[in-house]
């Protein structure tokens, strides 16, 4: 039988999951990978076909955040098709890479599930982030909470086990998070829950941890260590896969030179801006900086929907940001940040994240776009008066900081 990669990519391009896809392609080439896929476009949709992968809806008949949403989608998939798969790895695919094959970490294994947990506990002892305590209280309530508070972060962004206990998993997580599924990201929440309170009736659970796991879950790891090409975990071994790695640049780095084509060309048949925008963002990725610039700035000029595509817009403000500064970089850098000129609103995360891209074009000596520059202080002003006005305190001190930041800096 064969070994299933499972996840969801609603919404994301070919930019975002190529890693994912080639690294999976090149370490698991026995197992086959299904994506969830909605809200993509052409190009992407194209680049997952001809990788292999086959492609379901993520449906939107229930409402709701994805991270919740997506479990009744699996759990779904996995009772009309699990049955033809013999280990299931359910996973992130944003944020991770294979660097071995993990199906083949566990071929004697029978009857089991195996769960990656991080480096610290659920109350936050070692790091002090207490976004997990938090996410239980939300869904639990603080005396069941403080109950898991001394055991480890268990990840629910990736978990691996036999086809017919992770059935079993799904089933019981989906009765939790279907009662709260328009209300907050619950799923980790209610997988902690489950495991730490013996409610998954399986025969062997496993922990799969960050010193010494075929799963190495990286996000609140202060360093990283890489040898010969290859991502380390806590005991110096080569883990199979490794999750969160964008949260630490040298990983980053790494990651792009090792599982992004080089050689890849701008495809004329995908030419709506949102194609095009992923592909300008994989040409840069591929050192191919005039080639995207001209792509770009041709899409800039003949259409003013950009605005739409703010993460988009990001992306390729940032990877212009890692090149040496030139004319033609200049270029892509001003006509990215004029772009956001026509975004509809910013969340309080764009926010946050415009604002660092502004103090590191600074700090580079790259090219700040003075109409966007402004415009986005009066966005600023405008987000710390309605965040003041809301009751909102904390936010609005957040934005009336950013905006003192950037008017320090003009």
């Amino acid at each position: 039988m064969k070994n299933l990669v499972l996840g969801a990519a609603k919404g994301y391009g070919w930019d975002i999951l190529e890693p994912f896809v080639t690294s999976c392609k090149m370490n698991c080439p026995d197992a086959q990978i299904v994506l969830f896929i909605g809200d993509n476009s052409d190009f992407t949709r194209d680049k997952l076909t001809r990788a292999g992968i086959r492609l379901e809806k993520f449906s939107t008949d229930i409402k709701g955040i994805p991270n919740n949403t997506r479990w009744k989608i699996i759990r779904d998939f996995l009772e009309r098709c699990g049955d033809e798969y013999e280990t299931i790895f359910v996973t992130d695919t944003r944020d991770v890479i294979f660097q071995g094959d993990i199906f083949a970490a566990f071929d004697d294994c029978t009857n089991w599930l195996g769960f990656a947990t991080e480096i610290d506990d659920l109350g936050g002892t070692l790091t002090g982030n207490r976004i997990n305590y938090n996410w239980l209280v939300d869904c639990f309530g603080k005396a069941e909470t403080d109950k898991l508070a001394d055991q480890k972060i268990i990840c629910s962004g990736t978990i691996i086990g036999s086809s017919h206990e992770l059935k079993t998993f799904c089933r019981e997580l989906w009765r939790i998070l279907e009662l709260k599924v328009a209300e907050g990201i619950f799923d980790q929440a209610a997988t902690n829950w489950l495991v730490y309170n013996g409610r998954i009736p399986v025969e062997n659970i496993f922990e799969l941890g960050v010193e010494h796991g075929e799963i190495f879950t990286n996000a609140l790891l202060k360093d990283n260590k890489i040898r010969a090409g290859k991502i380390l975990r806590g005991d110096g071994g080569v883990p199979e896969v490794v999750h969160q790695y964008d949260r630490h640049e040298n990983l980053i780095r790494l990651v792009d030179e090792t599982y992004r084509d080089k050689n890849i060309s701008f495809d004329e048949r995908f030419t709506d801006p949102r194609s095009t925008l992923e592909q300008v963002a994989c040409l840069l990725y591929a050192d191919k900086v005039s080639e995207a610039t001209r792509h770009f700035v041709k899409t800039f000029l003949s259409t003013e929907k950009l605005g739409g595509y703010v993460d988009l817009l990001m992306e390729i403000w940032e990877l212009a940001l890692r090149k040496d500064f030139s004319p033609t970089v200049e270029m892509l850098e001003v006509a990215a940040q004029n772009s956001l000129l026509g975004a509809p609103k910013f969340s309080d995360y764009h926010i946050k994240e415009i604002h660092k891209l502004f103090v590191r074009t600074a700090k580079s000596g790259h090219t700040c776009d003075p109409e966007f520059k402004n415009h986005f202080a009066s966005r600023l002003r405008n987000a710390a008066e309605y965040h003041f006005n809301a009751g909102n305190v904390e936010a609005a001190s957040t934005c009336k900081r950013l905006l003192d930041e950037l008017d320090a800096r003009s």
